[in-house]
């Protein structure tokens, strides 16, 4: 061996540093003969890969790509694998290398995808961006990318395959001549049939298959001649999935393809179509059928016509009506319901496409409607219709639509209440100015003075005697009634002209309600509050409504104030429309105004957010009372943030001895809720150096070893050391002084190290946890300076099971480590021993962490721990979540570049 070593160190030398480009030659022939290995090669041209001089890193790179042109097909998967992520590597380096870098890949990819079959490929190959350095090769890599894939029938192969074929017609690759042969050798497994086996080792999926090849096939204009027809033919199938797989492409289709792609096909792909909607027994071959009617129609509406071009939505819209319109008025409901759906596909995939069906199908639909048969799908089929098309359509057909709509509020059915009302809501929507003497009356004008008019008296009936079942069931219809009209009223109340006739009478229901002179149920009400609601956030922002809000909001005021004094009657409904709607409301906290309020004697410059609380003592008690007795977790939490928000701007004397005495009785009921009392209290006064805070924090030390409350207080420090949300936040206007994270550390590190080591063994991971919560949330240049002494408890914590304390414990060191301190150094065995160990937990967030971890060591001078790193780090690469695997080729990639020139 020693002989064959020294044959391969000269014929490395003679080629690099002897320019004897004749030695590649030679030294494949070696190769062949079994003298040496490819990664003996590799092995060989060491010192030359890392020289300093870029022309000799070439040299080292020729030398190797040369041979593998000669020797690629015997090469072990192995073997493979080292080349392919040596190569990467090398894309890194300088440009004068980049050449022979394409030459080795082009080598390895002419490979048979059979013998590249090992998932360790499949992953690094998706990582890097070989593809796009191969572009230059054109038509050539294509072709040779063609002679690879055919008759591949392993599915880790054929994956692979297909996400390269994908890449290669998204980024334009020169196909050339070989378009074709590309379609050929990918569309010959359309459609996908592969059922994975039983305790497939591989996990690779039929879906994952199928979307990989539909990126192929869809990925480019230029496959349409082929794909389209293909499509046609397996539509004819009997198999429901090849079906389903047929039109989904299509319907993948129409965001590439413009009508010039399309125009030929239309009639065939029509025919098809109609005939999955019409006969199908499947619903999902029938929604997908309607989904591909509607991308197609969309891709038709889109594109952009020549002069001598042929209108192919025009033609495909004929298609559709030619076949469909006719059966909406036939008695026989059979093709009605599909007729119906392809015409609802159709309307709805572009204006352009909702403005001829409608003009073409209105008139047969009110035609219908009025004759009282197929009510459901007429009042549908018009609002799909509606939503889309120009108001100038609408026009003629005003009155008609408003009379169908308004009968279809009074029917029993509910589904059809709710579509008439979202049919008024796209009337309601329609624009239009008020008309002159030529022009007919925009719709929403004449739905306000002709149509919303008639409601109104249905929302204010006569009250009735009460007493017999007749008359109580009566009444409860009356109340279905006037509940739909009042969603009718906020349905259509979009345009300034309608928010100013509905808000009021909806407004006057609500005054009717709170005084008793009308016969309103608790719903009835609680529905008009929600009308209102929806009034504010979907009208138009305009001066006209904005004096609408002006005036009602002080009645809102009003009635919220009055509603308020009586929890008895409360609708809290109505304070939430309030909020909605009252931006007066803000003047007067803010500002003291109250000019807007009617018949009010309030001093003139109230000052509402400066007056002090009163009874201040008493509120401090209730409030403890609530936190301290209530079983509900919202509750209790709630009052102990708000007793913890007084306390932090109040002064503070003795306080808290109910705290400590339900804490101290391991027979209370009531630690838990104590206990977060005493947490926000202590973060309430930590935030402004109470005195008293000290004594505070020292009792959650303490419960770090409570058997019930232990785990909490670990978990509470972050709380404490962290930004609340909701209160004691300067944005609240909390005390808050400055580094008081860093005053508590220096103040409570050492009760903590003590803590923990006095703790038992089983109670030491409380600790752990606290400390690694309390670090994280330093800032970075005090962990660095307090990182030597907390070195040994920070290791410890990565090896305590709490997965928690790991992962907090693994973010606080993760930026250390960018810019290590010397103290890191010399523990750097023990450090990278315990966060590999990391790398394969059960918890995706500790591997995550972990890997982050190792990431940021490979910054470390000390190297030695280099080849233990790559072998632990191959584990993660098979990680069964891609965000690990992302993770960890990262990492090892950093690691692998280190003591290169191109690397670190």
């Amino acid at each position: 061996m020693a002989a064959d070593s020294a044959l391969l160190l000269g014929l490395v030398e003679e080629f690099v540093l002897g320019q004897q480009d004749r030695k590649a030659v030679d030294t494949a022939t070696e190769l062949k003969a079994g003298q040496f290995t490819i990664l003996q090669l590799v092995e060989a041209l060491g010192l030359h890969l890392t020289s300093s001089q870029p022309q000799t890193r070439a040299r080292g790179v020729q030398l190797l790509s040369s041979v593998l042109q000669e020797c690629h097909g015997d090469l072990t998967e192995r073997e493979v694998e080292v080349l392919i992520v040596f190569y990467e590597n090398r894309l890194k380096d300088h440009y004068v290398i980049t050449p022979h870098v394409i030459q080795g890949l082009k080598a390895l990819v002419s490979l048979k995808l059979s013998n590249l079959c090992h998932v360790k490929f499949h992953k690094d190959f998706r990582e890097m961006s070989i593809l796009s350095q191969l572009k230059g090769l054109g038509a050539d890599f294509v072709f040779g990318f063609v002679q690879s894939v055919d008759g591949e029938r392993d599915p880790r192969n054929l994956l692979l395959a297909f996400r390269i074929a994908g890449k290669i017609v998204r980024e334009g690759y020169d196909l050339g001549k070989f378009t074709e042969e590309l379609f050929e050798v990918t569309s010959c497994y359309f459609p996908i049939d592969f059922s994975p086996p039983p305790n497939d080792p591989h996990g690779i999926t039929q879906e994952e298959l199928v979307l990989a090849l539909r990126a192929v096939l869809t990925g480019t204009p230029r496959f349409a001649e082929f794909l389209l027809p293909l499509i046609i033919e397996k539509l004819d199938s009997d198999v429901q999935s090849a079906k389903v797989d047929s039109l989904q492409t299509l319907t993948a289709c129409a965001s590439v393809y413009e009508h010039k792609e399309l125009a030929q096909f239309l009639p065939g792909l029509w025919a098809s179509l109609r005939r999955e909607v019409f006969q199908t027994a499947s619903e999902r071959v029938e929604s997908a059928g309607l989904a591909a009617v509607g991308s197609l129609t969309a891709c038709l509406s889109r594109s952009v016509l020549n002069s001598d071009s042929e209108d192919s939505l025009n033609v495909f819209l004929e298609l559709v009506l030619k076949d469909c319109q006719h059966h909406l008025c036939e008695p026989d409901l059979k093709l009605v319901w599909p007729s119906a759906k392809l015409l609802q596909a159709t309307s709805t995939a572009s204006y352009r496409a909702s403005h001829r069906v409608a003009a073409a199908v209105l008139p047969s639909l009110i035609e219908q409607y009025n004759s009282r048969t197929q009510v459901s799908h007429t009042i549908q089929l018009g609002r799909s219709i509606i939503v889309n098309v120009d108001e100038s359509v609408l026009l003629d057909f005003r009155q008609s639509l408003c009379s169908v709509v308004f009968s279809a509020l009074s029917e029993s059915n509910a589904d059809l209440q709710i579509t008439s009302m979202r049919v008024l809501t796209a009337l309601g929507q329609q624009t239009g100015d008020a008309p002159n003497l030529s022009t007919p009356l925009p719709m929403n004008v004449y739905l306000k003075d002709v149509y919303l008019i008639e409601p109104f008296p249905l929302l204010f009936p006569e009250p009735m005697a009460q007493g017999d079942s007749a008359t109580q069931s009566q009444e409860h219809s009356q109340q279905a009634v006037r509940q739909r009209c009042v969603a009718a009223l906020a349905a259509v109340s979009s345009r300034p002209s309608l928010v100013q006739e509905s808000t009021p009478v909806l407004l006057q229901v609500l005054t009717s309600a709170h005084t008793g002179t009308g016969a309103f149920s608790l719903e009835e009400v609680i529905s008009v509050c929600h009308s209102l609601q929806k009034i504010a956030e979907q009208a138009q922002d305009t001066e006209e409504t904005g004096g609408v809000f002006h005036d009602i909001i002080p009645r809102l005021l009003g009635l919220a104030l009055q509603t308020a004094s009586h929890p008895e009657k409360t609708h809290t409904h109505t304070l939430l429309i309030m909020a909605h709607l009252s931006s007066r409301a803000v003047s007067l906290f803010l500002d003291g105004d109250v000019s807007f309020l009617p018949e009010n004697a309030f001093p003139s410059q109230i000052q509402l957010l400066k007056v002090e609380v009163p009874q201040m003592d008493r509120l401090l008690l209730e409030l403890e009372e609530l936190s301290c007795t209530s079983d509900h977790p919202l509750s209790y939490t709630s009052a102990a943030k708000c007793y913890a928000g007084l306390v932090n701007k109040s002064p503070a004397g003795e306080m808290l001895k109910r705290i400590s005495t339900e804490l101290d009785s391991a027979s209370s009921p009531v630690r838990t809720q104590a206990f977060t009392l005493l947490l926000w209290v202590s973060k309430a006064l930590l935030l402004r150096y109470h005195p008293l805070s000290t004594a505070l924090t020292d009792k959650l030390f303490s419960l770090l070893s409570d058997p019930e409350l232990g785990s909490l207080a670990a978990d509470g420090f972050s709380l404490l050391m962290s930004d609340s949300q909701d209160v004691l936040n300067r944005g609240s206007h909390a005390d808050v002084r400055i580094m008081y994270r860093q005053r508590f550390f220096t103040e409570n590190s050492a009760k903590l190290v003590e803590g923990f080591n006095a703790a038992v063994q089983e109670k030491k991971s409380g600790y752990l946890k606290a400390l690694s919560h309390i670090v994280n949330n330093l800032p970075r240049q005090v962990q660095l300076t307090e990182l030597p002494a907390l070195l040994p408890l920070l290791l410890e914590a990565l090896s305590c099971p709490d997965q928690g304390v790991q992962v907090s414990t693994l973010s606080c060191l993760q930026p250390v480590l960018l810019d290590p301190p010397s103290t890191l150094i010399t523990q750097l065995e023990v450090l990278v021993g315990r966060t590999l160990a990391l790398t394969t937990s059960p918890t995706m967030k500790v591997r995550i962490a972990s890997l982050r971890c190792i990431h940021a060591l490979s910054r470390f001078p000390e190297h030695e721990v280099r080849l233990w790193v790559l072998r632990a780090l191959a584990a993660p690469l098979d990680d069964h979540k891609r965000v690990v695997r992302s993770e960890a080729a990262v990492a090892r990639n950093e690691w692998f570049l280190l003591g290169s020139p191109g690397g670190r």
